[in-house]
Formats: C-alpha cells, sequence, structure tokens
C-alpha cells in the first residue's frame, strides 16, 4: 500500500465517520421519548435516577435499611460486629427522620 492509497483510505473513513456519527444520532433518537412511559418515580421499587437527593429516594433507604437488618441479624447470630450494627441503626433512623 503506498502512501497516496493510505491517504485516500483515511480520508474516506473520516468523511465515513463524519456521515454516520450524525446519522446515528438522528436515527437514534426517532420514537422515543425522553422518559420511558410507565415507570413511576418514588414508589420504592426502583431508583429514582432524577432524584435531587440520594438520602430522600425510598429505594436507597429501603436497601440500607435491608442492610442493616442482615448486619443485626449476624451479631444476635454471632456476637460479632454489634457496635456496627448499633452505629448502622441509629445512621438509619437519622436519615429516616430527614424525611
Amino acid at each position: 500500500m503506498t502512501a497516496k492509497d493510505f491517504t485516500k483510505t483515511a480520508f474516506a473513513l473520516l468523511c465515513g465517520a463524519a456521515l454516520a456519527l450524525p446519522a446515528g444520532f438522528v436515527l437514534g433518537r426517532l420514537g422515543r421519548s425522553v422518559e420511558p412511559e410507565g415507570i413511576v418515580h418514588g414508589d420504592g421499587r426502583f431508583r429514582d435516577m432524577y432524584s435531587p437527593s440520594l438520602r430522600s429516594d425510598r429505594y436507597f433507604l429501603d436497601r440500607q435499611r435491608e442492610g442493616v437488618e442482615a448486619l443485626e441479624r449476624y451479631c444476635e447470630r454471632t456476637g460479632e460486629s454489634c457496635a456496627e450494627a448499633r452505629a448502622a441503626r441509629l445512621r438509619l433512623s437519622q436519615l429516616e427522620q430527614r424525611d
């Protein structure tokens, strides 16, 4: 492959990319809304990605509550990590009181 052929190939690839990228953006938007329909925000089943505060998101608090309860069960079963379980429960109750 000569330098002239390489230059032609590189130019053709750049032109193709310059056309394909905007075409991909346009075709990707066709038939789609910005936000999928049917999803209820803030019901606790899914993470509310539009929530301004992670700490007030019900999904986040539910996952934290599950973790605290698991840590408390571990403490009851083994007698280990009890201080961590108490601290986690205290912090979770502080987060829940902010609501």
